[in-house]
């Protein structure tokens, strides 16, 4: 049975009990359970952006300064609609967003759960996941008007074996969807 165990916060790996680290993933792709889209690039870096198209599950680039659209759903609460594109870290991925209020220093997240999460990739080297909902409430007391809000947000992402990346964006937050 595989375990994930943590030595801080921002260190993840697989384990297989009684032996290193290294071995039970390498015992993984000898028995073919890992395919080319599991194997990282060279190159490992991240990105933040919206999801676009016509579905939505396009990924388009965050400029700096420019709108995260707030949505609400069925269930209540608000909402930013994210991306995020990496490569070289294979199709899984822990990923954890900071959404910092610029003005207090007010911070919402959703951090890395405990697997990693599956990304879409539509080239060997890049995938997305797409929409990545990050809830806000927190951002300013309540009644407040986030239309507009400077925020900064910071994706953390890092796969099984142990390479991350990280990005920052400075946004502002658009309630026009609401």
């Amino acid at each position: 049975m595989w375990t994930k165990t943590r030595r801080h916060a921002t260190e993840r790996r697989l384990r297989w009990p009684g032996t290193p680290s290294g071995r039970g993933v390498a015992l993984l792709v000898a028995l073919g359970c890992a395919s080319e889209a599991d194997a990282p690039s060279a190159e490992v870096w991240v990105d933040v952006g919206l999801p676009g198209g016509a579905d939505g599950l396009e990924f388009v680039p965050l400029e700096p300064g420019a709108a995260i659209p707030l949505e609400t759903f069925g269930q209540g609460g608000t909402h930013a609609l994210l991306a995020v594109r990496a490569s070289g870290l294979g199709n899984r991925a822990f990923v954890g967003v900071t959404i910092t209020n610029a003005a207090t220093g007010d911070a919402v997240n959703a951090p890395p759960g405990p697997s990693p999460r599956l990304l879409l990739c539509r080239s060997p080297d890049v995938c997305d996941l797409l929409p990545l909902l990050v809830m806000t409430g927190g951002l300013v007391p309540p009644g407040t008007d986030r239309d507009g809000l400077t925020v900064r947000v910071q994706v953390d992402v890092e796969n099984l074996e142990g390479a991350s990346a990280s990005v920052e964006r400075d946004a502002v937050l658009s309630t026009a969807r609401l």
